[in-house]
């Protein structure tokens, strides 16, 4: 947990589980309240008429009840017994502010706005959520790591593997076969020889901030709140869960320490016979590393992936389902659909691919079996390798300007000034590796008063000329886009 990046504004009261609570006012133990130090309130809790006062707040580590000296704070005795807090960010991210839960048995805190002019609220974790955090087993703050193997209570079949033991890896997947640390999330489906369930899989890094957990359940509320869920999302089924499985990644960060939280979590459930995976989002972070969301088995006859994968769109999946649910996806994984096969290969249903290096020949998995026709890329797709054989990939826009003396704004916007009278090749394709590659071109003038000069340049778009001149009046612009 890191409170250091919270918009601290107003007084704010503490609540467990509705309760009112107070902080600390003696020393806490290490690694309490989701963090390395926690913070205590050093001077103790004023009382009413002492009105609002200042006080000093501590962070325990090595041993040192005081080692860390953080930004003071004000606190407020109220009448009814309560205290309210001015907070104000910790000068480390390592420090979080506690809540003295001694007669309380939860392990989870919110910290709760007063009501007045200016108020704020812990940036908690929101999302359809099982309930996790108490009697929960928790994953190591560790780069890459993974739990250790955790033998399941009840056998979970994985499209017709049978599987008795689990690993929940820290970068957002899990896997049966032994733990794995792979930060780096390749398009499903992949062929890749590895049944995974991946609900959130991406670089993520728990060192200083987040808490990765796991729980099963063989009866209790959870049991039931799982038969109410698959029975509305699989009707007909008369389903009745015998054992579930919850791990959660609360509020964890990017690599690397990147102060960012995201909050997701996966849940198996099963009656022996049936199987299904739950995956819930709470607030996910922005960020430009690539995240794969769904699942993906051994030969790929079975795979998913969620809406936002592999894209820039993934803070969307909190508000994403497939089962009118914002923020949740379910999938039956006992068994699937029937799907076809292509030199030996499984097809699922719906996939498409392109069967020749030219693609010229697309080719659809249907209910009445592999069904191909002409369909050939169009002249912004290049044919490229994929998984099974050939895919229509977009080529990337680019483009490049040319303006002035000239001034030269190149496809990867770097900026080169030419003088004197000279031929420039603005733009040319170099060997095959851009087999639609064509040129637009675009002029546009402006008007000026300060140039006294005349300059030609010409750009050749295919073997038309496009002669682009700058005089006393006009300044000349070209832009060229690469398609």
């Amino acid at each position: 947990m890191c409170d250091t990046w919270v918009s601290w504004n107003g007084w704010s009261r503490l609540f467990i589980q509705g309760q009112s609570v107070q902080m600390p006012d003696t020393c806490v133990e290490e690694y309490s309240c989701g963090t390395h130090a926690p913070l205590w309130l050093n001077g103790g809790h004023p009382a009413v008429e002492d009105g609002v006062v200042t006080r000093d707040v501590c962070g325990h580590w090595s041993n040192n009840c005081c080692l860390f000296q953080s930004n003071p704070i004000k606190v407020k005795a109220c009448p009814g017994g309560y205290y309210v807090y001015e907070f104000v960010s910790p000068t480390n991210c390592h420090l979080a502010y506690c809540a003295d839960a001694s007669n309380i048995n939860t392990t989870s805190t919110t910290v709760m706005p007063e009501t007045t002019t200016e108020t704020t609220t812990m940036d908690i974790m929101t999302g359809p959520f099982y309930p996790f955090g108490t009697g929960d087993t928790v994953n190591g703050r560790s780069d890459d790591g993974s739990s250790s193997v955790i033998y399941l209570q009840q056998p979970f079949i994985f499209f017709g593997q049978t599987y008795n033991q689990i690993y929940v890896n820290n970068n957002g997947h899990l896997t049966f076969d032994g733990a794995w640390g792979s930060f780096s999330p390749y398009q499903f489906p992949a062929y890749g020889g590895k049944d995974l369930i991946a609900p959130f899989w991406t670089d993520i890094d728990n060192s200083w901030n987040g808490v990765i957990s796991y729980q099963q359940y063989t009866s209790g509320s959870v049991l039931t709140q799982a038969t109410q869920d698959i029975n509305q999302y699989f009707p007909d089924l008369s389903f009745s869960a015998s054992w579930v499985f919850v791990a959660t990644w609360d509020r964890v960060a990017y690599y690397y320490n990147s102060g960012t939280e995201t909050s997701f979590q996966v849940v198996l459930i099963s009656n022996g016979h049936l199987s299904f995976v739950v995956i819930n989002y709470g607030a996910i972070a922005p960020t430009q590393r690539y995240v794969q969301a769904g699942y993906d088995t051994i030969d790929s006859s079975h795979h998913f992936s969620i809406t936002g994968s592999l894209q820039n769109d993934i803070t969307s999946l909190p508000h994403s389902s497939n089962v009118n649910v914002p923020g949740r996806w379910a999938f039956r994984t006992d068994y699937g659909s029937r799907g076809c096969q292509f030199n030996g290969l499984p097809v699922q249903l719906g996939d498409y691919f392109w069967s020749d290096a030219t693609c010229q020949e697309r080719c659809t998995c249907t209910s009445r079996g592999l069904q191909c026709s002409f369909e050939p890329c169009t002249y912004s797709q290049a044919c490229r390798p994929a998984a099974l054989q050939y895919s229509c990939q977009n080529i990337q826009r680019q483009t490049c300007t040319i303006s002035g003396d000239p001034h030269y704004y190149t496809f990867d916007n770097q900026n080169f000034h030419f003088q004197g009278t000279c031929t420039y090749v603005l733009s040319e394709a170099c060997g095959n590796g851009l087999p639609y590659y064509r040129i637009e071109g675009k002029n546009e003038h402006r008007g000026s008063t300060h140039v006294s000069w005349t300059r030609m340049v010409r750009v050749f778009v295919y073997n038309e000329e496009i002669e682009l001149v700058k005089d006393h009046y006009h300044e000349a612009k070209v832009s060229i886009t690469v398609l």
